[in-house]
């Protein structure tokens, strides 16, 4: 009963809320997190008891529909891309992916060795800083992209190539900041080669599955032209590259976008695809969507605002100005113009599923304290919760107005 009831005050909530963001310019994501962080301010301003919203941010059964939100949104961002396109572009998206990690890394290093007090956790503490900041949404920028109609161009493309690209570099530095806490030192360069071995083991085994195996399984169903036997098909190659990709030490997310990658028009029919298309599109941005940004706004403390509110200017602006410098110097390198590597450096901006992943399992690992005497350690998590919100808010103002500058100056030629 209370699992329903919060369900259905979650759901509503952000849906009504992703619609005034969207009637606003916005993503409906940037109104769905909203929602998340009015219901925690609901609950503390009308008191304990109220129904299904006092325990919201801690109800496991929430948390578990959240984590069948990040599968489908991953899915879905794999299916709306062409493999083809993907691996023609993958030399550019590489290079722009380098670029939009490393220099937020630095920044984000460098800030947490600023900022946070002397302790033993302060090296940890200002990598995770680092490797939060680095981190581009998949989901989030393929949502971006979508809803400004860019997803199918090329920009679009490297661009989201790159994110999947940064979510893998940041899971491979996640593994490295792991060791580093469980052993107090960073691993040694052959447990560092095991690691980079598994992630190019993973790669290697799904493309051969892909590309020789799948097609054969597609055409045997293709006779059915039936959209749930291919969506339950979907659903379990990507459940199984997921499994494959935690088995390797990888985030499971992993999996799901290249299952989705590699379900293609050719290969299964152009009715079942558009049919499964659909019912995904339907189920992501319909329910499991709206539900894992608003349960991303649950966690949020919102005290971080009033007691630490230098740190998380300075926090937000440096993610925003060094995904978009370095994503974006690293487009102009690879033959994009001043616009494009502008719109390719904003468009990488957005956090969200993959970071709060990483820094889930940090707050379960001890190296975020809530009850440190430091106010930036204790409401760390908090302060990154908001600087993701930020920049998935701000990303998308940017990029409108971009657009429309480059749209202008296109007439004018």
């Amino acid at each position: 009963m209370e699992t329903i009831g919060a369900l259905l005050v979650l759901l509503l909530t952000a849906r009504l809320f992703g619609a005034l963001s969207h009637r606003a310019g916005l993503p409906s994501a940037v109104g769905e997190m909203i929602a998340g962080m009015v219901l925690v301010l609901s609950a503390i301003v009308t008191g304990p008891h109220q129904p299904f919203v006092e325990n919201l941010a801690h109800n496991e059964a929430l948390a578990k529909v959240a984590e069948l939100g990040i599968f489908f949104l991953v899915l879905m961002a794999g299916l709306e891309m062409r493999l083809a396109d993907t691996m023609r572009d993958a030399r550019k998206s590489f290079v722009v992916a380098v670029g939009g990690v490393v220099l937020p890394l630095v920044a984000g290093i460098i800030m947490g060795f600023v900022f946070l007090e002397e302790g033993p956790q302060r090296t940890a503490q200002a990598i995770l800083v680092g490797v939060a900041i680095s981190i581009t949404a998949i989901a989030a920028s393929a949502k971006l992209l979508q809803e400004f109609g860019l997803l199918n161009a090329e920009s679009g493309r490297v661009l989201i190539t790159a994110a999947l690209f940064d979510d893998i570099f940041g899971l491979f530095l996640l593994a490295l900041l792991s060791s580093m806490i469980a052993t107090g030192e960073l691993p040694g360069t052959y447990a560092f080669a095991i690691m980079l071995a598994k992630v190019i083991l993973f790669f290697v085994v799904t493309g051969l599955l892909g590309v020789h195996v799948y097609p054969h399984i597609s055409k045997r169903m293709q006779r059915n032209q039936s959209a749930a036997i291919e969506f339950s098909a979907l659903v379990i190659v990507g459940l199984a590259y997921g499994f494959l990709a935690e088995l390797l030490g990888l985030h499971w997310a992993v999996g799901a976008f290249m299952a989705g990658l590699f379900m293609e028009k050719t290969q299964i029919g152009k009715q079942p695809y558009e049919s499964m298309r659909l019912i995904l599109n339907a189920l992501t941005a319909g329910i499991l969507g709206p539900l894992f940004f608003a349960w991303i706004g649950l966690q949020a403390n919102l005290t971080a605002i009033f007691e630490i509110p230098v740190f998380l200017l300075v926090l937000s602006l440096v993610a925003f100005a060094s995904k978009v410098l370095g994503g974006g110097l690293a487009a102009r390198f690879v033959g994009y113009t001043k616009q494009e590597a502008a719109i390719i450096g904003v468009g990488l901006a957005p956090r969200g599923e993959i970071m709060i992943v990483v820094m889930s399992i940090a707050l379960g690992s001890g190296l975020i304290n809530g009850a440190s005497a430091d106010p930036i350690a204790r409401h760390l998590f908090s302060a990154l919760i908001l600087m993701a919100l930020f920049n998935t808010a701000l990303a998308p103002m940017v990029l409108r107005f971009l657009l429309r500058r480059k749209h202008r100056l296109k007439n004018e030629r």
